[in-house]
């Protein structure tokens, strides 16, 4: 039985005759002399000098995919198929997923944030944001749940600038805030992005802007005294121009609380019972009014001007004996602008490490260069070797492949200590050689590569030197050409070693001149916290993910060919 396959990227149609696996070429389209394919009938697959993969004949005819039983073979073979594309989706999607979190609900492992549909969840998410974390202020600043939200606004706006302080501040254990991207964007354009200006300025030694740390403010202590400088004068003019969302007014009821949190070691039953009261937390404990030793003591350490008049007492001058209505004012806030914050908790963390690249800039162009010169190395060193043990072989061949295939039964760290100390010896420490040579040969590649060359039919060889070919011409034009497939897919495997290389490339080059993109992550770890080591990764992730899905037809046909031959 003869019929037509179809039509190659070589423009050939062909016809074959399953019984003898014997191939006949019935027409051409294009230009260029026809070369012989061959099919392998255990494969179904048309291949050859010239040819590419024509037809992958099915396992299962039309008229057994109708039987109940293949049917349900075939189900249970998409099912493990998919089940395992899970496995690997899964952990790329939940670091996705960290990357948009923070550190209220980076430990909750939900591929889908809580924020993003829980408004509850959400605005205890702002909270933490807003008073960095600090969850005691938080529970003594949920005052009044009903009140003039627009005479409390006026009330923020006209309070003088040391009577409150800044919101959305760095919390511990952090990397960044809003207020601080905010006041890092007011420095880059009143400096019209001159770094060196505003060290001069500030005598600070600042390698960016997005290391520019905002001014400590510590109102409530009444030793704190500003550091001196243009800093905080400039602070103060920045600082006046908040929006009302960013000021926390200092609550004279507030820093009692904390006065008694230091005194009583925050041990609520030592607390007197007439200043305790019916207060099962600090947080609810109220300013005693009148006098007692207790309150005696504390406006001993009150500052002067929150004993003179309070935040408190400057409210109730304008809207009467009623708490502030912050709690509702913060959540009203939340309701009205869900959207805006919703998505600027999403792209903190990728916003920071996107910054923190650009601060470490060399680390990109080091990364493009380390994994250009690995793939080049590799595509030079690998496919001569494996050609002159195709074309030379001697009778240590098979031993000579043996110590290849034996050099990837050891982990890649048992030979860093010897390459690190060869490189020192050899002064190549904190360069671009210590990065690449190391790597240059691979028994893997050779080993590879071997086989295929082996597979090239002998024929063309023969051919080549009766026409006078010389053994360079014939490697670069008929056994390189017909390899591009594999050499594409060991491009490939260049790239992936190169780039996610960190342990041997921070221990070759301890110079940060010299380091790559996956170092300076590395190090990121030390200080951010794992939602934004997460966005990290995922952003480091996206060069490999693309690469993969630009080459997928090269990387098939490297493995496929191969085994094929």
């Amino acid at each position: 039985m003869t019929g037509w396959l179809g039509i190659g990227m070589n423009r050939r149609i062909l016809t074959i005759v399953p019984g003898n696996g014997t191939l006949s070429k019935v027409g051409v389209i294009g230009i260029g002399e026809s070369t012989n394919c061959r099919w392998t009938p255990l494969m179904g697959l048309v291949s050859g000098h010239g040819c590419d993969i024509l037809l992958a004949m099915s396992l299962v005819g039309r008229v057994g995919r109708k039987r109940p039983r293949a049917r349900l073979a075939m189900a249970f073979l998409y099912l493990i198929l998919s089940l395992g594309a899970l496995t690997m989706l899964y952990p790329f999607a939940l670091m996705l997923s960290t990357g948009l979190k923070g550190p209220t609900d980076q430990n909750d492992n939900r591929l889908i944030p809580g924020f993003t549909r829980d408004l509850a969840e959400l605005q205890a998410k702002y909270l933490n944001d807003k008073y960095a974390g600090d969850v005691s202020q938080i529970a003594s600043s949920r005052l009044g749940a009903s009140g003039d939200l627009r005479k409390y606004d006026d009330f923020l706006k006209a309070l003088p600038i040391d009577y409150w302080q800044s919101g959305f501040r760095i919390a511990p254990s952090q990397v960044t805030s809003r207020l601080a991207r905010q006041y890092r964007d007011w420095l880059r354009k009143r400096y019209s992005g001159d770094i060196d200006a505003l060290n001069r300025a500030y005598v600070e030694e600042n390698v960016a802007f997005q290391t520019v740390a905002p001014p400590t403010e510590m109102f409530e202590r009444k030793v704190w005294q500003p550091a001196p400088g243009k800093k905080y004068i400039e602070w103060q003019e920045f600082k006046a121009d908040l929006p009302t969302e960013f000021r926390i007014p200092v609550r004279e009821t507030w820093i009692f609380q904390k006065f008694l949190m230091g005194k009583f070691q925050n041990q609520i039953g030592s607390v007197p019972p007439e200043v305790r009261g019916s207060a099962k937390r600090f947080e609810e404990i109220d300013l005693p009014v009148g006098s007692s030793p207790l309150l005696a003591e504390f406006r001993k350490m009150e500052p002067e001007r929150f004993a003179h008049e309070s935040s408190e007492a400057k409210w109730r001058a304008v809207a009467g004996d009623v708490p502030m209505p912050i709690a509702l004012a913060e959540g009203e806030y939340v309701r009205a602008h869900a959207g805006e914050i919703r998505s600027e908790f999403a792209g903190r963390n990728y916003r920071y490490v996107l910054d923190y690249i650009l601060i470490n800039g060399r680390a990109v162009w080091n990364t493009v260069c380390f994994c250009l010169l690995a793939i080049l190395t590799q595509l030079t060193v690998n496919p001569l070797a494996a050609y002159a043990l195709s074309r030379y072989p001697v009778r240590q061949s098979g031993a000579i492949l043996i110590f290849l295939l034996a050099t990837m039964a050891f982990p890649a760290e048992v030979a860093m200590i010897p390459s690190f100390l060869l490189l020192k010896n050899l002064g190549l420490l904190n360069t671009f050689a210590a990065l690449v040579l190391p790597g240059a040969a691979s028994g893997y590649m050779i080993f590879l590569l071997k086989g295929f060359f082996d597979s090239l039919p002998q024929e063309l060889f023969e051919a080549g030197s009766l026409d006078g070919a010389k053994e360079t011409t014939m490697m670069l034009r008929i056994a390189f050409p017909l390899s591009r497939p594999v050499l594409g897919y060991l491009a490939l495997l260049a790239f992936m070693g190169a780039y996610g290389s960190f342990i041997y490339a921070f221990l070759v080059a301890q110079d940060q001149r010299i380091w790559t993109l996956m170092v300076w992550i590395y190090q990121l770890q030390n200080d951010a916290p794992r939602s934004v080591l997460m966005a990290a990764l995922t952003l480091a992730a996206v060069p490999t993910l693309v690469v993969f899905l630009c080459a997928q037809r090269v990387i098939m046909r490297g493995i496929v060919l191969p085994g094929e031959r």
